[in-house]
């Protein structure tokens, strides 16, 4: 047995109908050796939901041409911080700027998040050198 708990109530984490504990999620984790579980768990738990994390399993190649525009526009919002932070203050009319890159910055994180879940996919589903 993977997990100590029962099939009942694994299903009832799996579907959702029992919320898991952060060490719930952890073990999970650990036993069935899925690091993508940990990236799921965080994008759904109250904090990573206040936050603005997300995690969306995408096939490679869209996830790929995610990060590509993604970070052709970061070298854009780099530069309107740089703007910004030039006098070291944050004035009225720059606030609106402000959150507009903090809000790309966001979306950044997550379009990593979902790398992050193909890489753990794809790690996951690779064979262990010298088993098979």
């Amino acid at each position: 047995m993977a997990v100590p708990f029962s099939p009942e109530t694994i299903g009832r984490h799996e579907r959702g109908d029992v919320q898991m504990s952060p060490e719930d999620a952890v073990l999970y984790s650990e036993r069935y050796g899925c690091q993508s579980l940990l990236l799921q768990y965080c994008a759904d738990c109250p904090v990573g939901k206040m936050t603005g994390k997300a995690a969306t399993e995408r096939p490679l190649p869209f996830a790929t041409l995610r990060v590509r525009r993604m970070l052709k526009e970061a070298l854009q919002v780099a530069d309107t911080l740089e703007e910004i932070a030039y006098d070291g203050v944050i004035d009225e009319t720059e606030r609106e700027d402000f959150a507009k890159a903090l809000d790309f910055l966001r979306e950044l994180e997550n379009t990593i998040t979902d790398m992050l879940l193909v890489g753990g996919a794809i790690k996951e589903a690779a064979p262990t050198p010298g088993k098979g």
